[in-house]
């Protein structure tokens, strides 16, 4: 439950989260395939990178208050690989043209949430798969030529959102999470076909300064 959280004062100061503002980063990679009986194609899509946070920990009356601030993708990557069919046994197969695209918007499809982006990418409200339309920051690319692997990579920390000056309460063990949208449109010559997926992306809010 979002709000504020206090940590009553334990027994040993080793307990107690580190007092201050950490930065914290942590690892996700979500993935889904499709199979499209039109292209007779296995179309596999993968988002991976990191996202960043601040957690702050700071005296209240008696106890801790710890606090969450401003999630940030760093490097997020959309990869698309075609194979002959999802699944084991699945072998590479080549297809004429692809676009990728990732869409990423807040998990409690909040349009007043600020989001800040870096070019390429593109704030607006748009369509989502959990949350109809609402603010999300995207990227398209393409299109690429023949092959069967294709990546979008987008260095440095291109989208953040902004939870104000309070940050967010999140129960210790509790979550970061974002909704991210992942499309890829393949073509093989004169057909095309399109695989997307919402993926819930969620990593640890730690506690701690690790």
């Amino acid at each position: 439950m979002i709000g504020v959280l206090l940590v009553s004062a334990p027994a040993q100061a080793s307990t107690y989260p580190p007092l201050g503002m950490k930065t914290l980063s942590r690892p996700y990679s979500k993935s889904f395939c499709h199979n499209s009986k039109e292209l007779k194609r296995g179309i596999t899509e993968k988002l991976s990178g990191t996202v960043r946070y601040k957690r702050n920990a700071y005296k209240f009356n008696r106890g801790i208050r710890v606090r969450f601030y401003d999630p940030t993708l760093v490097n997020p990557t959309i990869t698309v690989t075609t194979t002959n069919k999802c699944g084991k046994g699945a072998k590479a197969a080549k297809v004429d043209h692809a676009d990728l695209t990732q869409k990423w918007y807040d998990w409690k499809c909040q349009t007043t949430v600020a989001v800040f982006v870096g070019y390429p990418w593109a704030v607006g409200v748009s369509g989502t798969y959990k949350c109809g339309k609402t603010k999300a920051a995207d990227r398209n690319t393409g299109p690429y030529g023949k092959g069967s692997h294709y990546t979008q990579y987008n260095s440095g920390a291109p989208v953040r959102w902004s939870w104000g000056s309070d940050g967010k309460g999140i129960t210790k063990g509790g979550k970061i999470c974002l909704h991210a949208d992942a499309a890829a449109t393949v073509y093989i010559r004169n057909r095309s076909d399109m695989a997307s997926q919402a993926l819930d992306v969620c990593v640890t809010a730690s506690w701690g300064s690790k």
